[in-house]
């Protein structure tokens, strides 16, 4: 206080200093940012993708309005799509109902042709042939076209660079879009939908740019009209918002300085550092204002107000930055940025508050009158004693109560349904899982003994037995593998005879066929997608419909088990899919965000105990601080039940934030026992007065601007904003009503008399104490 503008100056030039981490900071469009680059699964995938062909792909579902997909004029919507697919950048292969290859034999010649070639050329009988044939044949039907023949797509496989890639597939959406759009105007009997992976990822930047214009701006709106009203000081109030916005500078640029992408999750992080900010700020504010209703001076308000909450901003922000930085555990990258950047944003407004704050506010026409008029809350004090007992045995079985629902939850999520239902690219993707195909793509490289092995029939019919094995799922959609094609040239040699759809007898027949069937694939046709370059291994793709995390880690734990029977060399047979590698992470996820949270529980013990300098104070600040979020997953349970990826963080961050108030609310109660002698009774009931208002602001506040992440588009966004509402509206009732009532029945009950609380409070007179 004594070097005010020194404290201003250089606060303010600390923030501006990291906030230029931020000046090249860029989207991120790839939802592969949301592993680490050490991830064994998501490494299977890309060692699939270079064996064969790329996992990533864009499709255009084509559903005619009178319900035929054969119909002339829709077949050439889809030939014409067809063509453009090979237009696009980087694609590497486009499937279609036209291109589809068609085996026959024709005298002695295997003919192999388009399934829709030249569509004025086919009558109507040949098309009803042809529609037969899709809607029957297998990797068709569920795929390129329904059982019912109604709806068709249209897939392009892409190859982006590994060098910006993310805004490669940015730019082939757009010019997807732009030519369905031109299409569908050609087309007016025909409903067009840009779907697919591509399409789902690509929409990450336009989300963290649209939560970026919303969430922070209606995160500050709501603190500032709360506080306007409740606290009655525009100028404090604005004096508070820049207080959090020098903490988002330094937060979000200490860690873009990194060089990190901006993803949905870390554009969060703004609207956290300035919620968990203000809180620091309200608690200045409150005390200053009473200082000034008690006759202090403005500098003596202040003061005074720095003396009684240093320590508990100091000891609330490391806290709360530690439960921050165990984010630091996650599997996914971009949690473990917004933990970073949360952690620094909190240390940072924590000295922004202790130092920058005040000398400006000492600077400023600010009082924050509408303290005063907010009631006193000591009093409740009369009204818990006698009824403690009860209300102690009422929050334990409400604890209890809810507690045993926690296993009622279930750990579940999938990319798409990281996308809020309103958005036109999830009801695209929910309409294409429902009607046509499965979301659930499981890759299988499985080796040969030798190169050219895969000709073997020992090794067709391992893959044989794969198949059956992997049949026998209910949600199975349909499998892709060499052993289709196979299959259906052992019968078209064969006069067609269905008798014949089985394994070539030898292996000179399978590769003679292969060879034959290679030497006639059209441009673009040729079976790199399901064959290595050496011959030595194929893959098997398996699609199902939805699955949930357990079901999806269960169903390779029984393909490895198939493995492991047929003695294959596991370093060699790779199981890979996006599904799986999400289903993983998410898996590791929990666990070690539980190990983050166990670390954070006992680095924040230490500090509780190291700060009340009480084994004792350390040991029962730990009932409000654990209460609070075992009720929550509790009523989460009655809510959703669902732990996906914003659950998964909200029980680590969550930890941090209820730490605040137990500590303002021990800390004020151990300054009313040490520096003014009070009795336990009284310093409760000081304890009450002086910060019960402050944590019921905060914790209003906090919920209120938490609503804000209720209006991201990101589900797990949503998710961590509901959970953490849920949290501190647990904890606040916890530590207002249950914490009270302890230290009165721990450390005595009685309002001994007389005591220090008939004398006057230091700074204050006779007159106005």
């Amino acid at each position: 206080m004594n070097h005010r503008i020194a404290s201003i100056m250089l606060v303010v030039l600390g923030a501006l200093l990291l906030g230029m981490g931020g000046k090249d900071a860029q989207f991120s469009a790839n939802q592969r940012d949301f592993f680490k680059p050490t991830d064994q699964n998501l490494n299977n995938l890309i060692k699939i993708e270079q064996d064969y062909t790329s996992d990533k792909n864009v499709m255009v579902l084509v559903e005619p309005r009178n319900k035929n997909i054969f119909s002339p004029n829709a077949l050439r919507a889809i030939q014409q799509l067809t063509e453009f697919g090979w237009s696009i950048p980087y694609s590497q292969r486009v499937e279609s109902l036209s291109n589809h290859l068609y085996t026959r034999v024709d005298g002695d010649e295997l003919m192999v042709e388009f399934l829709v070639e030249d569509v004025n050329a086919l009558s109507p009988q040949e098309l009803l042939a042809r529609k037969r044939y899709a809607t029957q044949k297998t990797g068709v039907k569920d795929y390129l076209i329904t059982r019912d023949g109604d709806l068709s797509l249209v897939s392009v496989i892409l190859n982006f660079p590994e060098q910006d890639s993310g805004q490669a597939a940015v730019k082939v959406v757009e010019y997807v879009r732009d030519y369905v759009a031109t299409i569908d105007q050609q087309y007016p009997d025909i409903d067009f939908r840009v779907v697919g992976g591509v399409a789902v990822e690509t929409s990450l930047p336009a989300i963290v740019q649209q939560d970026g214009r919303t969430i922070f701006p209606f995160a500050l709106i709501l603190v500032f009209a709360f506080l306007s009203f409740t606290l009655r000081d525009l100028i404090g109030n604005l004096a508070c918002i820049a207080t959090s916005v020098l903490a988002i500078f330094a937060g979000m640029g200490a860690v873009l300085w990194s060089g990190v992408k901006v993803s949905p999750i870390l554009v969060n992080t703004p609207a956290i550092i300035v919620i968990i900010a203000m809180a620091d700020c309200i608690h200045l504010m409150v005390n200053y204002a009473q200082g000034l209703n008690k006759g202090l001076d403005k500098k003596t308000a202040l003061e005074k107000s720095i003396e009684v909450n240093f320590s508990p901003i100091v000891f609330t922000s490391l806290t709360t930055a530690v439960s921050f930085f165990a984010l630091n555990f996650s599997e996914s990258p971009p949690f473990a940025h917004m933990g970073t950047a949360a952690g620094v944003g909190i240390l940072y407004a924590m000295l922004a508050s202790l130092t920058f704050l005040p000398a400006l506010v000492y600077y400023l026409p600010s009082k924050a009158r509408g303290v005063t008029k907010l009631p006193s809350m000591g009093r409740l004090i009369h009204y818990y004693q006698p009824h403690g007992n009860k209300i102690i045995v009422g929050f334990v079985l409400v604890m209890i109560t809810l507690a045993s629902l926690i296993p009622l939850n279930r750990l579940d999520d999938n990319f798409v349904e990281f996308f809020d239902k309103k958005l036109e690219v999830r009801r695209d993707m929910d309409f294409m899982i429902e009607r046509i195909s499965g979301s659930v793509v499981v890759n299988i490289s499985i080796p040969a003994t030798e190169n050219g092995g895969i000709y073997d029939p020992q090794y067709l019919n391992l893959l044989d037995d794969l198949e059956q094995r992997l049949q026998q799922n209910p949600q199975l959609r349909f499998t892709t593998s060499l052993l289709e094609v196979m299959k259906t040239l052992n019968k078209n040699l064969h006069q067609d005879d269905p008798d014949w759809y089985r394994i070539p007898e030898s292996r000179e027949l399978a590769s003679q066929y292969l060879l034959m069937y290679e030497m006639s694939l059209p441009f673009g046709q040729d079976l790199n997608n399901l064959i290595n370059f050496d011959r030595s291994e194929t893959r098997v793709i398996a699609v199902y419909d939805q699955l949930s995390d357990k079901e999806l880690i269960d169903l390779e734990g029984h393909i490895q088990s198939w493995l492991d029977q047929h003695a294959f060399d596991t370093k060699h047979a790779i199981i890979g899919s996006a599904n799986l590698a999400f289903a993983h992470m998410q898996y590791t996820n929990v666990n070690n965000l539980s190990k983050g949270f166990v670390v954070a529980l006992i680095f924040i013990s230490l500090l509780l105990i190291a700060m009340f300098r009480s084994w004792s104070l350390g040991l029962i600040s730990m009932i409000p601080n654990l209460f609070p979020a075992a009720m929550a997953f509790g009523v989460w349970a009655l809510i959703s039940g669902k732990i996906g990826f914003g659950m998964s963080v909200g029980i680590t961050i969550t930890l941090g934030i209820v730490v605040d108030d137990t500590i303002h609310f021990l800390a004020k109660y151990k300054y009313a026992r040490e520096q003014l002698h009070l009795n336990n009774y009284e310093a409760v009931e000081y304890a009450m007065d002086t910060v019960g208002v402050a944590m019921l602001l905060t914790t209003a506040m906090m919920s209120i601007a938490f609503t804000a992440l209720l209006f991201s588009d990101f589900i797990p966004n949503q998710d961590l904003g509901l959970i953490t509402i849920i949290t501190i509206i647990c904890a606040v009732l916890v530590d207002l009503v249950l914490l009270p009532i302890l230290l009165l029945k721990l450390f005595g009950d009685k309002k001994d008399a007389p005591s220090a609380r008939d004398e006057p409070l230091p700074g204050e007179s006779a007159v106005n104490g």
